[in-house]
């Protein structure tokens, strides 16, 4: 599907949609509990759907309830009750194949992954690497199918902190199945390190005895007791996706004087560990006013218009593109700095960003870890004509965002691919006053 976006400014008030990240988690920490569970989120993606299907086809039964989430019934005790080597279908989703790989390993059972989209391109080292050290076999890696044999062993463990953080917490979820005590310890630096907070939380709620220590240079060393099978919640609720809310609270800061009253979301919790989270104050610091009352979180147009800066992109990887529409709106130069994770992401973010850019009239310049933005002061000055949406969803929902304040209509290619977080999204981009069209 191809979107045209009609220059027709945002407002008014939306709800959050359920945080992927957090979904994910719990609904993996479910399928590995010892009794039935209720995973509530109001919404799904394709990206969800995924994780549910692979979670079946490991033996989990996962049953969706339309509009309130699913309900779980754990995977059988018992590794013989299991399916051995259960195809693993695991769509587009980074996150899912990044989890349940080490998943797979530690439960003994083995499995054949597949991806589609750029995922079977998508680097696995350094976990595969780990998980090699330690009874592991991998058969097509680089490739899919990917076929996993062996059973993961205790024992001490390392990840760099500088390539995933998705690695990092699947061996966590991993370490919490194995039996006895294994400790993992992150070497160099530590990026997208809410992400891992995040799935220490969930683990910690599920019963999951983990402890940390600071390592060489401060970095962290968790210390894991494994104990075969999680004790997660009976009913647990999904907070609100601050990744997805961003685009909403960007569009807000960019509204210009003609819509001083910006945009209002509901449904976020203020004091999450997501580190998206981040988007308030950078925002705030390119010159965005926001307010964060009890039942909403407001952004909208500062009185001094938006100034461009630097931002250090290592632990928010995802919100780079709605941030680079940020920064074309604005006066100056903005740098996104360590940002050279994004060159593995759904897509090339830091040349599909560029391209975006390009399409909109906004000079930029393109390093190798670095994207630099030359504001042109208002997205009065966007140009329309087409973009690409690459088969990356926050590429197209950052493209729908620019259009609607440009000054011409910008036709998204692939706009679609939005569905693997956001099925939803053109819908409530209409809902705030937004005009997309499919073609």
């Amino acid at each position: 599907m191809d979107a045209l976006v009609t220059p027709q400014p945002l407002t008014g008030e939306i709800p959050a949609i359920a945080s992927k990240s957090y979904a994910h988690r719990l609904l993996i920490a479910a399928a590995l509990g010892g009794k039935p569970s209720t995973v509530r989120f109001a919404a799904a993606s394709e990206d969800i759907d995924a994780t549910c299907r692979v979670l079946t086809a490991m033996g989990a039964k996962v049953t969706r309830l339309p509009g309130e989430g699913a309900t779980v019934v754990p995977m059988p005790s018992n590794a013989a009750d299991r399916p051995l080597l259960p195809t693993l279908d695991c769509g587009e989703s980074g996150t899912t194949l990044r989890y349940i790989l080490p998943v797979v390993a530690a439960l003994g059972r083995g499995a054949v992954f597949l991806g589609h989209g750029r995922l079977p391109s998508r680097p696995l080292e350094p976990l595969s690497g780990e998980l090699k050290r330690h009874g592991i076999v991998l058969e097509g890696e680089g490739s899919m199918p990917l076929t996993l044999k062996g059973a993961l062993k205790p024992g001490a463990y390392s990840l760099p902190g500088s390539v995933s953080s998705q690695f990092i917490g699947g061996l966590l979820f991993a370490l919490s199945l194995l039996p006895g005590v294994s400790t993992l310890a992150v070497t160099e630096k530590f990026e997208s390190a809410a992400y891992v907070r995040m799935t220490l939380e969930v683990l910690e709620n599920s019963g999951v005895e983990i402890s940390e220590a600071a390592g060489p240079e401060g970095l962290p060393v968790w210390t894991v007791t494994g104990r075969g099978t999680l004790a997660a919640p009976e009913d647990a609720t999904v907070e609100g996706d601050w990744s997805n809310a961003a685009f909403w609270l960007a569009a807000g800061a960019i509204a210009g004087s003609e819509n001083p009253e910006g945009i209002r979301m509901t449904g976020l919790n203020a004091k999450s560990l997501q580190g998206d989270r981040g988007v308030l104050e950078i925002l705030e610091r390119f010159g965005a006013r926001i307010e964060v009352t009890d039942d909403a979180i407001l952004a909208a147009p500062g009185p001094n218009g938006l100034k461009g800066f630097t931002i250090n992109a290592a632990q928010i990887p995802d919100l780079v593109p709605i941030l680079a529409v940020v920064a074309a709106a604005s006066e100056g130069v903005t740098r996104f700095t360590h940002a050279e994770r994004l060159r593995i992401k759904e897509s090339d973010r830091l040349k599909t960003t560029s391209a975006l850019l390009a399409a909109l009239g906004v000079p930029y310049v393109e390093l190798r870890d670095e994207l630099v933005v030359h504001g042109v002061g208002s997205t009065k000055n966007f140009r329309g004509s087409r973009v690409s949406g690459f088969g990356d969803h926050r590429i197209v929902m950052a493209a729908a965002v620019a259009a609607a304040f440009g000054s011409e209509p910008l036709l998204i290619e692939g706009a679609q691919a939005s569905a693997k977080s956001y099925p939803k999204f053109f819908e409530d981009f209409r809902q705030l006053g937004g005009s997309a069209k499919e073609v």
